[in-house]
C-alpha cells in the first residue's frame, strides 16, 4: 500500500496523498508546468562531472539510487549534478543559506530536484544539455497540480535523515510501518547517536516496551543476556530482514558501529522468525555504501576511562558510481563502574555494492569483531530471605584474573534482481563464525548480612566455537485479480548452527577471608587450585528450514487483507562426552530429535481511515520446540512444542508528510504447553546430557496490555521519541494465577527529545529523556551453602524482594562548531539514582544500574 507523496508546487501548499484508486501504485510525485520569466546570471556549481552531459530532458527521467544526508542546498545540487552527469546552473545568491533535506531511495532527477527545492521559491528548468535553477515564475504559482508517476520508494536506511522515525522497515522482507498490522519500533541512526548508545543492549534499553535482563551465564561483563517484550523473550535476531540467530543460546551482542538502525517487532513473529517465543524479533539494518563520497569520524571520552574511536568512509569506487563501497573502523576501551572489570572491543567492517545492470545489484561484505574483557558474571547476591545487603555500587565479587576473549567473523552476500511487471527477487546468504575462550571465577550464594559469609566460589572455564549459516530466497511483486492489483511474497529460508564446546571446572580456595563480601578485593583472589575438563559437546546444534508466503489482497481502495503462513521443520543433535575428575572418559553418547510439518499461520486486516490514519487487526502465531524436555513414562519421550498466539488491534498515524508517526495498540498473547514437572513421576536424570523426566505441558499463560508510541518531528528542530507500555501477565495454570514474568513492569515509559534552539543560538541542540518503570520483583526458595557437605543443600529459605518503581533521567548538549564538526556532552543518570536494573535471586543475578556518568563526543563529517 504505497502512498502518494506529492511534492508541493508552491510554498503555500502542503504535501498530501490524493484519495484515488491509484494510491497503491508506486509513489506519485508532483510535477508542475514551469514557465520562464526574464533572464538570470547563472553560476555553474563546482565539482567534477563524471560523464558527458546528457540531454537535460532525458536526465530528468533517469533514476538513481540515493543516500544523501541533509546538507546546504548548493552542495545538494552539486551532488545531483555529479550523480546524473548533467550540468546544473544556479545563481549562487539564490542558494545561500538554504538547506536541502536528506534524499534516500530510488529517485528520478526530476523527483530529486523537486524534493530539494520543496518549500522554496525555486524551480528547476531543463534547457538543452543543462538544467537551470531559478526563481519560480508567476505563472507557475497559478497553475494547477499535475500528477505524474515517478520512482520514489521509501528505504529502511535512516542515516542522514536527522529523524527519530522511519516509514519503512526490512522486517517482514520489506514493508511500510503503517501498513504492517503489528507494533514496530525503529531506533533510528539519529536517535541512537543523540543518546550516545554504543551497543545493541543499550539500544534495547531505550526501545518501547522492551525489558533488558542481565541474569544468566551469558552475562559477561554486565552485558545484556536477553530481551523481553510483553513478558516473553525476544528470541530471534535478523539482519536486513533475514533470520541469522533463531536458536543460539550464546549471547548475541554485535558491534553497533556497523549498523544504521535497529528495528523491533513486538508480539509473535512466527511467519519469518520460525522457532521461538511470542516476544518478537530484532532486525539490525546494516550501513550501506553511499552514492556520494562521505567521511565520518568520531572520538569519545567518558566516565570510567571510556575511550571510543570510529572512522566511517563511504562513496563510489569508480567514475560512474556503479560500484560503491563503505568501510568502518571502530575501537572501544572502557572500565566498568564496578572494580576490576574492563573491556576492549575492535571492529572492522566492509561492504561493496555493484550495479551489474540497470536491474541487478550485488552486495558483498564482511566484518571482524574482537572482544577482550575482564568480566564479572554472577552479579550481586542478597540475604537468604531476599533482603538487600546494601553493598557499594562498585562491588564486584570476582577474581581479577578472570578473562573472556571472543572473535566474531561474518561474511554476507545479497543479490537484488528487478523483474518484469514490477516483480523483484532477492537472495541473501550469511555466515558467522564465533570463537571464545573464558576463564572465570566469582562468588554466588545467599549471604548472612551479619557476617558477610555464605557465598562460595564458582570457577568456570569454557572454550566455545560456533558456525552459523543461513540462506534466504524470496520473490515478490504485484498481480491482478478481479480487476484489482494485489501483492504476493513467496520465499524459502534455511539456517544451520553447529557448535563445539569444552567445559572445565575450576577448584577455588574456600578460606573465609576470600569469601566475605564485605571488604572484598578482586585483585587479591589467587588463581584456581586446579582445573579439569568436565564435559565436551562436539558438533551440537540445530537446523531449521521453511517455506513462507504472504499475500496482500486489496479488497477495496481502503481495505487490505494480509494472509500468510510458514511451513517449517526443525532438528537438533547433541553429541556429548563426560569426564571424571582424573580426566578419564566417563560416558558419551548422542541425542537427536526433530519436528516437521510445523505450520504457523498469519492474518491481518488494514483499513485506511484517510490518507494519514490506518486501523488494523492481526492474529499471528509462534512455535517453540521443547523436545529436550521429556514426558513420561520413563525413560521419557520429547514433549510437545509450546504454542503461542498474538491478537492485536491498533491505529497508526503518519502525520506531517511522514515526519511524525504515531501508533496505539491493544494486544493479548495466549501461550500454552510450557514444560512443568509431572507429579506422577520422580525427578529422574536421563543419561548424562542434563535431561530429566518427567514433564507435562502446562496450561495457559496470558499477557495483555497497551502499546503507545510517537516518534518524529513535532516542530521544526524538535524531535521526539516516546513509548509507553502497560502489561498484565498471568500464569493461568497456577491456582493463584501468579505473575508469569515478574521482571516485566506493568508500566514502562521511555522518552527522549531533542530541540535545536532558534535564531542566533541555532548552533546549540539540547536533549533530555527519562525511563520510568513500575515495581518488579523476584521470588523463590534459596538453599544456602552447607559447609559440611560442600553443597547448596541447607534447608530451603523462601524469599521475595522488590525493586520499587523508579525514574532515570538523561540529558545532552550539542554544539555545532561549523558545517563539519560538532561536539556533544551526554549525561546519563543525571540525578545519580541508585537502583537495580535487574533483580535475580537471593544467590546472584542482581545488577545495579549505572551511576551518574558523562561522555563527551567530537564528530566530524566531510
Amino acid at each position: 500500500m504505497s502512498r502518494d507523496l506529492p511534492l508541493p508546487c508552491s510554498p503555500s501548499r502542503r504535501s498530501a496523498a490524493p484519495a484515488t484508486a491509484q494510491r497503491r501504485q508506486p509513489v506519485i510525485a508532483l510535477a508542475c508546468s514551469l514557465a520562464c520569466a526574464g533572464s538570470l546570471a547563472l553560476l555553474a556549481l563546482p565539482g567534477p562531472v563524471h560523464a558527458q552531459p546528457a540531454a537535460a530532458q532525458t536526465a530528468m527521467a533517469a533514476t538513481q539510487s540515493l543516500n544523501m544526508r541533509a546538507q546546504p542546498l548548493g552542495q545538494a545540487l552539486n551532488a545531483l549534478a555529479r550523480t546524473w552527469g548533467v550540468a546544473i546552473s544556479v545563481d549562487a545568491a539564490l542558494v545561500q543559506g538554504r538547506q536541502a533535506p536528506a534524499l534516500q531511495g530510488s529517485l528520478s532527477l526530476q523527483a530529486a530536484l523537486a524534493q530539494v527545492l520543496a518549500g522554496s521559491d525555486l524551480e528547476a528548468m531543463p534547457a538543452g544539455a543543462a538544467i537551470t535553477v531559478q526563481r519560480r515564475s508567476i505563472a507557475s504559482h497559478t497553475l494547477q497540480e499535475v500528477l505524474v508517476t515517478a520512482q520514489a520508494e521509501r528505504t529502511e536506511a535512516t542515516e542522514g535523515s536527522g529523524s527519530y522515525t522511519s516509514g519503512r522497515v526490512s522486517l517482514g522482507k520489506g514493508q511500510d510501518v503503517r501498513e504492517t498490522p503489528q507494533s514496530i519500533t525503529v531506533m533510528t541512526h539519529q536517535l541512537i547517536e543523540d543518546q550516545a548508545l554504543s551497543t545493541v543492549g543499550e539500544v534495547m534499553q531505550q526501545a518501547t516496551g522492551v525489558t533488558v535482563d542481565y541474569v544468566g551465564a551469558g552475562g559477561l561483563g554486565g552485558q545484556a543476556t536477553r530481551f523481553l517484550s510483553r513478558g516473553f523473550e525476544i528470541g530471534n535476531v535478523q539482519i536486513d530482514g533475514a533470520s541469522v540467530d533463531a536458536f543460539s543460546q550464546q549471547l548475541f551482542d554485535p558491534n553497533l558501529a556497523m549498523y544504521d538502525s535497529v528495528q523491533i517487532v513486538r508480539g509473535a513473529n512466527g511467519l519469518f522468525s520460525g522457532n521461538g517465543e511470542p516476544g518478537g524479533a530484532i532486525n539490525l539494518v546494516r550501513k550501506r555504501p553511499t552514492a556520494q563520497r562521505q567521511i565520518q569520524a568520531s572520538a569519545s571520552l567518558g566516565s570510567w576511562n571510556r575511550k571510543q574511536l570510529e572512522l566511517d568512509v563511504a562513496g563510489p569506487l569508480n567514475s560512474d558510481g556503479s560500484v560503491r563501497g563503505r568501510a568502518v573502523l571502530a575501537h572501544t576501551d572502557k572500565d566498568f563502574f564496578y572494580r576490576s572489570a574492563d573491556s576492549k572491543n575492535s571492529l572492522l567492517y566492509g561492504i561493496v555494492e555493484a550495479d551489474l545492470s540497470r536491474d541487478s545489484k550485488v552486495t558483498l561484505g564482511a566484518s571482524y569483531d574482537k572482544l577482550s574483557a575482564t568480566p564479572w558474571r554472577e552479579g550481586i547476591p542478597r540475604a537468604p530471605n531476599g533482603d538487600d545487603l546494601h553493598l557499594p555500587r562498585n562491588t564486584a565479587l570476582m577474581a581479577g584474573w578472570s578473562h573472556y576473549d571472543k572473535s566474531a567473523k561474518e561474511l554476507f552476500a545479497q543479490l537484488d534482481q528487478q523483474l518484469a511487471g514490477g516483480w523483484k527477487a532477492k537472495a541473501q546468504l550469511n555466515y558467522q563464525k564465533v570463537d571464545s575462550d573464558s576463564r572465570l571465577a566469582s562468588l554466588s550464594g545467599a549471604v548472612d548480612p551479619a557476617t558477610g559469609l555464605g557465598a562460595s566460589w564458582t570457577g568456570f572455564s569454557n572454550d566455545f566455537r560456533s558456525d552459523k549459516k543461513s540462506v534466504d530466497l524470496n520473490i515478490s511483486g504485484p498481480f491482478s485479480l478481479l480487476g484489482r492489483s494485489h501483492q504476493l511474497l513467496l520465499g524459502a529460508d534455511w539456517a544451520k548452527i553447529r557448535d563445539d564446546q569444552d567445559t572445565y571446572y575450576s577448584e577455588m580456595e574456600t578460606d573465609e577471608s576470600l569469601t566475605n563480601v564485605y571488604g572484598f578485593d578482586p585483585d587479591k583472589i589467587p588463581h584456581a587450585v586446579s582445573e579439569h575438563k568436565t564435559r565436551s559437546y562436539p558438533g551440537y546444534g540445530a537446523t531449521q528450514k521453511g517455506l513462507y508466503g504472504r499475500v496482500n489482497l486489496s479488497l477495496t481502495d481502503k481495505l487490505t487483507a494480509i494472509v500468510g503462513g510458514r511451513y517449517a521443520s526443525y532438528s537438533n543433535v547433541t553429541p556429548y562426552f563426560n569426564y571424571n575428575a582424573d580426566g578419564s572418559l566417563r560416558s558419551s553418547g548422542k541425542s537427536y530429535y526433530q519436528e516437521s510439518g510445523i505450520l504457523t499461520p498469519y492474518a491481518g486486516l488494514v483499513y485506511d481511515l484517510d490518507n494519514r490514519w490506518t486501523a488494523y487487526g492481526s492474529v499471528s502465531e509462534i512455535h517453540k520446540s521443547q523436545a529436550s524436555s521429556l514426558q513420561g513414562p520413563l525413560p521419557g519421550t520429547p514433549l510437545d512444542p509450546i504454542k503461542g498466539r498474538n491478537f492485536e488491534l491498533g491505529v497508526k498515524g503518519e502525520l506531517a508528510g511522514g515526519k511524525l508517526n504515531t501508533a496505539f495498540a491493544l494486544y493479548r498473547i495466549e501461550r500454552t504447553g510450557e514444560a512443568a514437572r509431572d507429579p506422577r513421576y520422580p525427578d529422574t536424570d536421563v543419561g548424562d546430557l542434563g535431561l530429566s523426566c518427567c514433564y507435562i505441558a502446562q496450561g495457559k499463560i496470558v499477557s495483555q496490555g497497551v502499546d503507545m508510541e510517537i516518534s518524529g518531528q513535532l516542530a521544526r528542530g524538535w524531535q521526539l521519541f516516546a513509548g509507553y507500555t502497560y502489561n498484565h501477565n498471568r500464569n493461568k495454570s497456577d491456582a493463584e494465577q501468579l505473575v508469569y514474568s515478574t521482571i516485566t513492569p506493568k508500566h514502562l515509559l521511555k522518552l527522549w527529545s531533542s530541540y535545536q534552539l532558534p535564531g542566533e543560538f541555532s548552533r546549540w541542540t539540547v536533549g533530555n529523556g527519562v525511563t520510568v518503570q513500575s515495581t518488579t520483583y523476584a521470588s523463590g526458595t534459596a538453599y544456602p551453602y552447607n559447609p559440611a557437605t560442600g553443597k547448596f543443600d541447607s534447608e530451603g529459605v523462601p524469599y521475595k524482594f522488590t525493586q520499587a518503581g523508579y525514574a532515570v533521567w538523561n540529558a545532552s548538549l550539542q554544539y555545532r562548531i561549523d558545517r563539519h564538526w560538532s561536539a556533544t556532552l551526554n549525561l546519563n543518570n543525571l540525578f545519580d539514582k541508585t537502583y537495580y536494573k535487574t533483580v535475580g535471586s537471593s544467590g546472584s543475578g542482581n545488577w545495579y544500574g549505572e551511576p551518574r556518568s558523562v561522555k563527551l563526543t567530537l564528530r566530524g563529517s566531510f
